[in-house]
């Protein structure tokens, strides 16, 4: 079948998985990455996010493939996501599902949802790209690009009227957002939303959902939160009942988004048909 020739392309593109949004398309591939290395004798691409990705003559085994057969796998937990591991996640995103010139959306946290950050990303991936990815070479274009805060962009999903909490927990990090609509305008609460460089695989071995969530939600309440408030838990942390019920036990009206995985990408998705008019 033809490519279509212009689309959007929403990828939030976490430490763990990628989640990717199109018009007719979601997917959600392992984030992890490495290099393909030398005298491989048996490698084979069996499974759907099995990949070998050449890029700017280099050999990266990626998905599936890094997870079950790369001898340094690569995982990424630098504030900063202007980096060749969140640039591949987004460029084999394109090449699977984009269109040949691309208008993309991606996350940062958003504790880094800064100008400079916003630039640095753009930078990176604006322009034509050439890759191939098992055997397959395409070339396309990336036109434009907006960098969405995690968490805050699940806002855009049905955008609730009111006050409104996001609790994002995620890979890398936890997010926390504010938004407030008033049926005529919607603003982010900025003194009452950010991130905490705490995370569900960021943690390792240190990792247990109790101790993340008490972390997180006790300082909330220092950001204006209160205990009635309406909050939507997404990210993958919300895939982990125990982590959802200890954060219901601070606050009993949290309540786990539908497809929480894939929340901020959706969000991400609708929030790019209004910034680049496009349907």
């Amino acid at each position: 079948m033809e490519r279509k020739s212009v689309g959007i392309v929403s990828v939030d593109d976490g430490g763990f998985s990628t989640c990717i949004v199109t018009k007719d398309k979601m997917d959600k591939i392992p984030s992890v990455k490495g290099n393909y290395g030398k005298d491989r004798n048996l490698t084979t691409i069996t499974g759907k996010h099995d990949f070998i990705i050449e890029y700017k003559d280099k050999v990266y085994c990626a998905g599936t493939l890094a997870q079950f057969d790369c001898e340094l796998p690569i995982k990424w937990f630098g504030k900063s996501k202007a980096h060749i591991f969140f640039d591949l996640s987004v460029l084999l995103s394109c090449f699977l599902y984009g269109y040949i010139e691309n208008y993309v959306a991606v996350s940062v946290p958003l504790g880094s949802h800064t100008p400079e950050e916003k630039k640095n990303r753009t930078e990176r991936l604006v322009g034509s790209h050439t890759m191939t990815v098992n055997g397959v070479t395409k070339t396309f274009y990336i036109s434009d690009v907006i960098v969405t805060p995690e968490s805050a962009s699940a806002y855009w999903i049905n955008e609730p009227l009111q006050l409104t909490r996001w609790l994002d927990f995620g890979s890398r990090t936890s997010n926390f957002a504010s938004t407030f609509n008033d049926g005529e305008s919607v603003r982010y609460i900025d003194t009452q939303s950010g991130s905490f460089y705490k995370g569900i695989e960021q943690l390792g071995e240190n990792f247990n959902s109790i101790d993340l969530v008490d972390y997180v939600c006790g300082r909330l309440f220092a950001k204006g939160w209160e205990t009635e408030d309406t909050i939507n838990i997404l990210g993958g942390g919300a895939l982990i009942p125990e982590l959802v019920e200890a954060a219901i036990s601070y606050f009993p009206r949290a309540q786990v988004m539908e497809n929480p995985s894939m929340a901020n990408a959706i969000g991400m998705y609708n929030l790019a048909r209004y910034a680049f008019q496009m349907s």
